[in-house]
């Protein structure tokens, strides 16, 4: 039986998926786990377009620009064609993940209908670690309204 522990971490390449990465990244080598990068995405408008490829050059970048590896930490790239929730949710089942890691930008609602965070928090089944982004407006301690990303 294999032991390997994973955390899974959803990217949108976007700043609030790099914090998330990170905070993974210093999980994993106070735990041992192993990090699946995921990335979903829907198909392009045009069928003869393969944009697999490019996106998994795009997640090699990042986990080669986040440095695991000189932390001893392995971050395996996943590329899923679908919606977020559903395959990020996917993605930790296949590997038995115990947390799925997401990140949030200053302008993100995240308790809007229908927003990534909303939808793993009720669907994920596993625990979910949403990485908040500082909001520009805040000062440290400062209260905002909870249609605003926080952290």
């Amino acid at each position: 039986m294999d032991n390997t522990r994973w955390i899974v971490v959803g990217t949108n390449f976007s700043e609030g998926a790099h914090h998330a990465l990170a905070y993974a990244i210093t999980t994993a080598t106070q735990t041992g786990a192993r990090i699946a990068l995921v990335h979903a995405y829907e198909d392009s408008l045009d069928p003869s377009i393969d944009v697999a490829p490019a996106l998994y050059a795009r997640l090699d970048d990042v986990i080669e620009r986040s440095r695991a590896a000189r932390r001893g930490v392995h971050v395996e790239p996943v590329l899923r064609r679908g919606a977020p929730w559903d395959k990020l949710r996917n993605a930790a089942l296949d590997l038995g993940a115990d947390l799925i890691v997401i990140g949030t930008g200053p302008k993100a609602e995240p308790f809007a209908a229908g927003s990534l965070m909303t939808r793993m928090l009720t669907a994920a089944r596993r625990l979910v670690l949403v990485i908040a982004v500082h909001h520009p407006h805040a000062t440290k301690g400062e209260s905002l309204p909870c249609n605003e990303a926080v952290s």
